[in-house]
């Protein structure tokens, strides 16, 4: 019986965020006028004092959740609003009978009250990855797009960051798989490699 080689090379899954914009949390700053000003006004006559309430709030922004105009607020493409589940990990893997680079399907899903673009912003080598330089075709495939993540081609080296697709509603999904093959002429019969590589993923806020 032909013994069969499994080429396995797993990747890990790590964010980058970079988004665009303003660098300042707050939508209304120390010295602004009072966003509420309209409303919060008490008619203070005939005495000589008055007692206003002042009250402090202090805890986590959530992200799921539309603004609260009582409280302040992110820029509406701040990074505060990022809130993606991603996979921890993502395995792709090829044999002597596979026809190419197969792999489960994964998905991103955005929890945030705001919509967000999820890119490509790279694809580094990780460990025994070196034992594969030249001779791997990996793509990102989702919803119709492919995308490169390598080639062997030094004419059509990839280049990031790339747009995977944008998730417009919370709760909402991007689903992808990874494809593509090693360099024919890889001997599977002599060769057992398991290479580590990480997909850096950028958002941006919509």
């Amino acid at each position: 019986m032909k013994k069969t080689k499994l080429l396995t090379l797993c990747g890990v899954l790590a964010i980058g965020a970079s988004l665009l914009g303003s660098t300042q949390v707050y939508a209304y700053e120390n010295g602004q006028n009072d966003p509420h000003a309209a409303t919060n006004t008490l008619e203070v006559k005939k005495t000589d004092s008055a007692t206003i309430s002042a009250e402090g709030t202090f805890e986590p922004f959530d992200p799921t959740k539309l603004p609260d105009p009582a409280k302040p607020t992110p820029k509406k493409d701040h990074k505060a609003w990022v809130d993606v589940k991603i996979p921890s990990k993502v395995l792709f893997s090829q044999t002597d009978v596979s026809e190419g680079i197969i792999s489960p399907n994964y998905e991103i899903q955005n929890l945030s009250a705001k919509g967000v673009k999820v890119s490509i912003n790279d694809f580094t080598d990780g460990d025994n990855a070196n034992k594969l330089e030249g001779r791997l075709d990996p793509n990102l495939n989702s919803d119709g797009k492919k995308i490169a993540l390598r080639s062997t081609d030094k004419q059509k080296v990839p280049s990031f960051p790339t747009e995977i697709g944008t998730i417009t509603s919370q709760n909402g999904k991007i689903q992808f798989t990874l494809a593509g093959s090693v360099k024919k002429g890889f001997d599977f019969t002599k060769e057992t490699v398991k290479a580590n590589y990480k997909l850096v993923l950028k958002f941006e806020v919509q």
